[in-house]
């Protein structure tokens, strides 16, 4: 995934996930993660409060295993685990650049997931409004996830010298292992007729989009994988976070395209599948 042709895709629910940790027995304890804020006290009590807020088969494109796998935080025991995950990308997308004219999409996904505490710590984790109180070696945040490839390679339609448009997207959510499902999973993406820039965040020759959307998956614990991934993306969601309304001030959903039927009725987006498998847990 090093490669130097992207496209991004980034997704989380409608509500960002809202994570606070603290110990069961005196109050809350100090961050365990990089990215953790101290938001000072909880109940006038003088103890620290910590807040963790995230935005919320194979595939065929340009991805490669890391020389170096990225670290990650496993503190405790849990039948989820921390680690670095790998794993595919497919569906459809309708581009404003070709009227809706539908491409195919695949490529890879690559995510590492970092334990929030250990099983004397608590954790509020908010989806949608609601909120649940969770033992922390529950709770897992996705860091660092990407997913890179090329849309309509097969068909040779764009730029002939890369077989498509590539693109690049980035991926944030949290793993309820409780719930065994992904919560405020999220995607935010770029696509280039050309070779992407800036990381993927920009397109080198100037022509492209952008989308974003909501990311859902299970979780197997058995095999230590997400399974039963969707994902939903569209343009006029580009550059939203997840956490904030449409850009008429509606909600994410009047955006999207929900049974995947994009180009109509002037909708440009995509949808389809994903999965990843660990590839280096910790215990």
């Amino acid at each position: 995934m090093r490669a130097s042709w992207r496209w991004v895709v980034g997704l989380s629910l409608w509500v960002p996930p809202f994570i606070a940790c603290g110990s069961k027995s005196s109050g809350f304890a100090d961050p365990v993660n990089e990215g953790s804020a101290t938001s000072g006290n909880d109940g006038g009590d003088g103890s620290a409060a910590v807040v963790v807020s995230s935005s919320g088969g194979g595939g065929q494109g340009l991805f490669q295993v890391p020389d170096a796998l990225p670290p990650a935080t496993m503190v405790a025991d849990s039948a989820c685990k921390a680690g670095f995950y790998q794993g595919g990308f497919t569906g459809n997308y309708a581009s404003s650049l070709l009227l809706g004219i539908p491409l195919t999409v695949t490529g890879n996904v690559e995510l590492t997931l970092n334990q929030e505490g250990s099983s004397t710590q608590t954790c509020k984790v908010t989806e949608n409004g609601e909120f649940a109180m969770e033992s922390c070696n529950n709770v897992f945040t996705l860091s660092g996830g990407t997913i890179t490839g090329v849309a309509n390679e097969a068909a040779m339609i764009g730029d002939a010298a890369i077989g498509g448009y590539p693109y690049f997207c980035t991926m944030t959510g949290t793993l309820d292992c409780v719930k065994k499902k992904l919560v405020n999973g999220w995607i935010q993406c770029t696509y280039c007729v050309g070779p992407l820039a800036d990381g993927g965040s920009s397109c080198a020759l100037g022509g492209g989009g952008h989308f974003a959307g909501p990311v859902t998956a299970n979780y197997d614990t058995g095999t230590l994988a997400f399974t039963d991934g969707t994902w939903n993306g569209a343009e006029a969601l580009a550059g939203n976070d997840g956490g904030s309304p449409g850009p008429d001030g509606g909600p994410i959903s009047d955006y999207l395209a929900l049974d995947g039927g994009y180009s109509f009725l002037g909708k440009y987006g995509g949808s389809g599948d994903w999965n990843a498998t660990c590839l280096d847990c910790r215990d």
